[in-house]
């Protein structure tokens, strides 16, 4: 299947930022595309991890969603890739069997430009999108993320796309994103409305590094409660985008 056309029919009916490309969820797409193109302009940003606090809360079909979002800019290329080496969904998202990908890169049993797989639809120009799946079972998942052969592959991709999203593992109870985090440029937290509790957003946010902050994403937002999750979401920003402020401060005396 590697490099053949992958029709529409087969990508995950939620994947909103194509299937109901006019929808409000999408546009919520648009405007999280927004935001990350100004860190981009401003920071020269090209390497972003998306993760959550524990699983479930959305962040495989947020990074999905995202990704179909910006390959649908004018002469955009964007890559995502799947580092949730435990659990790997974007290639079931996307329609693709698993075959090569990632850990096989890494493990050097295939290059980089043959486990890419390029990503057609009608609202994407030709070459846009392409894919790198997971790849073979990893158990000793953060070490190849922490590898210097991870590190090597993480700046190949930021020079051959504008934009590089990486799917990673949820935060809690494992090492994995913490180890990403260190290597992307920003990183984004996924959340779902009524499921993340205050106390585990707050030891999720422990755990990320402030110093490359991009920000939050609110899934499953009931609209007749949204003032009290935009409450929520406004005060989570302000806090931590004041401490990554201040930690910046103190790293640069």
């Amino acid at each position: 299947m590697r490099g053949k056309m992958l029709g529409s029919a087969r990508f995950d009916e939620h994947l909103v930022t194509v299937s109901d490309s006019k929808s409000i969820a999408a546009e919520q797409y648009r405007v999280l595309r927004s935001r990350i193109e100004h860190f981009s302009r401003e920071k020269g940003f090209r390497t972003f991890m998306i993760t959550s606090p524990v699983v479930g809360e959305g962040k495989s079909m947020t990074t999905a969603n995202l990704a179909l979002c910006m390959a649908q800019m004018k002469e955009r290329r964007v890559a995502l890739v799947d580092c949730d080496l435990r659990r790997p969904t974007l290639h079931r998202l996307l329609g693709i069997r698993m075959k090569e990908g990632l850990v096989d890169v890494l493990e050097e049993r295939v290059p980089l430009e043959a486990a890419l797989i390029p990503i057609e639809h009608p609202l994407l120009s030709s070459g846009s999108l392409s894919f790198l799946a997971a790849g073979s079972t990893q158990v000793a998942a953060s070490e190849w993320l922490a590898s210097a052969k991870m590190k090597k592959l993480i700046a190949s991709l930021a020079e051959r796309f504008d934009t590089v999203l990486f799917d990673a593992p949820p935060i809690l109870p494992l090492a994995d994103s913490a180890v990403l985090g260190a290597r992307v440029d920003g990183t984004i937290l996924v959340l779902r409305a009524g499921k993340t509790s205050t106390e585990t957003l707050d030891l999720a946010m422990q755990s990320i590094d402030l110093q490359n902050w991009v920000g939050v994403v609110l899934n499953g937002v009931d609209f007749e409660r949204s003032s009290h999750y935009s409450a929520v979401y406004s005060s989570y920003q302000k806090t931590y985008s004041a401490q990554a402020t201040e930690d910046r401060g103190h790293s640069d005396d």
